[in-house]
């Protein structure tokens, strides 16, 4: 079914238009180009049939030929049907002609040939007043003084057959192009239309939450390209609704559990269930999923802030090397709940970087509580920070579980985790992405080096800058 306001209509109709015109123009330039060449092919002709016709009069009437004779000779060089030829004398009278034997039609534009035969010349193809669809060539017939013809008449209709047949043939290319382009268009343009029908069909589908649509993607023009793009927006939002599905249950989980333990917890010293003695212990679990709460709750409001683009930096010159140390101390307990030891290698003098400190000190605290979660009891985590040229290294290394070479790339999507089985206790799989995101804010990014059972080691550059002659050291961090 052809729609009126569809695309094959659209270059149907823009074909036709190009096409009326071009064959417009050129159809005018070829007529006029041909009109022009045949009507001076004709004075040529003309010109040198009335050279031929001005002799044989003379020789005619030299040799004193008789009338019928020469009538004969001149209609036998009068060319193409239609021609008349006259032969008059000094006044216009006719002495002979080989089409009208009484000279009446020649008599009806004698005044008007008057001028033209007291020139002398050879003039052709000239129309006189009163009949356009007329011709009319003069030569003088130059012969002696007492020959009593003088000039030579050739009179003759417009020649429109040449033209005829031009436009009759041109005509018929047209007609012929024009028909074969409508067949050949209307298929091109049919294929192209079915093809965005079956893109559009699948588009709505993955509207409705179809990710497991495919469309065509042969052949690579243009709609192959949109074809390409549409699959692989399938596949990426197929990915990103599995991602979401598993970051709401792993939410929801991680949400439930910290609560169900906070409300056991309380009821059971409302109830007066548990000893004085172990008040402290139990207030120590509720603040540790206090805590872990707050975590999970802080990653997903600093994704929003991230997907409304509220999340400004603040630079500023400040000592990270005190950072850092500021960090590690505060993440100690966590350090020492897992038996885990930690190491900074900062070198002899502290660096000083250009850069937010409390986004940055957000993204090392991403970095080391990964290192936390992924690394066995009683292992080391180390914190390096060196300098190389006007860049600062950063370095956090765990000896834990590592990551598979397969999952480097993806790691840094939100709700992606690469070990589901141990991050599924912790873990909302946002914190690698805000780290992403972060730097990328910042001009630089994270890298990654990892091998299965081996640990990983993430690191990223800021600039140094030269520390000023006043402490920046108790730049304020914001709270926890």
């Amino acid at each position: 079914m052809i729609r009126w306001n569809g695309i094959t209509v659209k270059l149907l109709l823009a074909f036709f238009a190009v096409l009326l015109i071009s064959f417009g123009v050129t159809a005018a330039i070829s007529t006029w180009f041909v009109r022009s060449e045949l009507r001076s092919g004709n004075e040529r002709f003309e010109r040198d049939q009335l050279s031929v016709i001005a002799a044989l009069v003379r020789t005619a009437y030299r040799e004193d030929w008789d009338e019928n004779v020469l009538r004969s000779a001149l209609q036998a060089t009068a060319g193409p049907p239609g021609r008349v030829i006259y032969v008059v004398d000094g006044s216009g009278g006719v002495l002979l002609d080989t089409g009208r034997p009484d000279g009446e039609y020649l008599s009806a534009y004698r005044e008007q040939l008057q001028p033209l035969l007291d020139q002398g010349v050879v003039i052709t193809d000239r129309t006189l007043e009163g009949n356009e669809n007329l011709r009319w060539s003069v030569t003088p017939i130059n012969g002696p003084s007492d020959l009593a013809a003088r000039s030579v008449v050739l009179m003759s209709g417009v020649r429109r057959q040449e033209i005829n047949m031009f436009n009759g043939l041109y005509r018929n290319i047209f007609i012929s192009m024009l028909i074969t382009a409508v067949i050949i268009v209307f298929a091109v343009s049919r294929g192209m239309t079915a093809r965005l029908r079956n893109m559009s069909e699948a588009a709505r589908l993955i509207a409705k939450g179809r990710f497991d649509v495919r469309v065509k993607e042969k052949p690579r023009d243009e709609i192959g390209e949109l074809a390409v793009s549409l699959n692989e927006m399938s596949g990426e939002l197929a990915s990103l609704d599995r991602m979401r599905r598993e970051f709401l249950a792993n939410v929801s989980h991680d949400l439930r559990s910290p609560l169900t333990s906070i409300g056991g917890y309380v009821e059971a010293m409302i109830d007066g269930a548990i000893p004085e003695e172990k008040r402290g212990a139990y207030l120590g679990l509720i603040r540790e999923q206090t805590q872990r709460m707050n975590r999970l709750v802080n990653d997903l409001l600093e994704v929003a802030r991230m997907e409304a683009g509220q999340t400004g930096l603040l630079p500023a010159p400040y000592n990270l090397t005190e950072w850092v140390r500021r960090l590690l101390a505060a993440l100690e307990p966590d350090f020492r709940r897992r038996s885990l030891s930690f190491e900074l290698d900062a070198g002899p003098e502290d660096v000083w970087v250009y850069a937010d400190p409390d986004r940055i000190d957000q993204v090392l605290s991403n970095l080391l509580l990964n290192a936390i979660q992924f690394s066995p009891d009683g292992r080391s985590i180390e914190v390096s920070i060196e300098r190389k040229e006007k860049t600062a290294v950063v370095g956090v290394r765990d000896y834990g579980v590592g990551i598979p070479s397969e999952n480097l790339e993806r790691i840094w999507e939100r709700f992606y985790k690469s070990d589901k089985a141990r991050s599924a206790r912790s873990g909302s799989g946002l914190g690698l992405s805000i780290v992403k995101n972060v730097l990328e804010q910042h001009g630089t990014t994270a890298k990654v080096e990892s091998k299965p059972g081996e640990g990983s080691l993430f690191s990223f550059e800021l600039p140094i800058v030269y520390p000023p002659p006043y402490p920046r050291a108790q730049v304020p961090r914001n709270p926890r």
